[in-house]
C-alpha cells in the first residue's frame, strides 16, 4: 500500500521538480527491489540512505554485515540519478560511533561514487 502511494506521487509529479530520498533498507524490508524502481523512474533518486539488513531477524545492522547486495544496487546508481548517499545507523547493538564507522569504512573501501 505505501509504495502504491509512492508510485502515485512519482507518476503525478514533474521529474524536474520532485526527487526521492530513498532508504535502501526500508524499501527492501518492504519486499521491493530498489533497482526496479530506479529503472521504472530513472533519475528520480539522487539521495540514498544506506544501512544493512541482518540475516534472519531482518534488523538493521552495520553495512557489510548483512544481506543487502550493495554492489548490485550501487551498479545501478547512474540510472537512479544518485548524487549523494548517507551512511545511516538507526539502531545498533554496540557503540553507535563504532557501528557508523564500520559501515562507513566498508563503503569507503568499495569506492562507490
Amino acid at each position: 500500500m505505501i509504495l502504491h502511494l509512492f508510485d502515485h506521487i512519482i507518476t503525478n509529479t514533474s521529474p524536474d521538480l520532485v526527487k526521492i530520498e530513498l532508504d535502501l533498507y526500508w524499501i527492501i524490508k518492504a519486499g521491493y527491489d530498489p533497482i526496479k524502481y530506479f529503472e521504472k523512474y530513472p533519475g528520480r533518486f539522487p539521495l540514498w540512505h544506506v544501512k544493512d539488513m541482518e540475516a534472519g531477524s531482518k534488523n538493521i545492522t552495520e553495512v557489510g554485515n548483512g544481506t543487502i547486495d550493495f554492489d548490485k544496487i550501487f551498479a545501478a546508481r547512474k540510472i537512479a540519478g544518485l548524487e549523494k548517499w548517507f551512511v545511516e545507523q538507526d539502531v545498533t547493538k554496540g557503540n553507535m560511533f563504532e557501528s557508523i564507522k564500520s559501515s562507513h569504512d566498508y563503503l569507503s573501501k568499495k569506492k562507490f561514487k
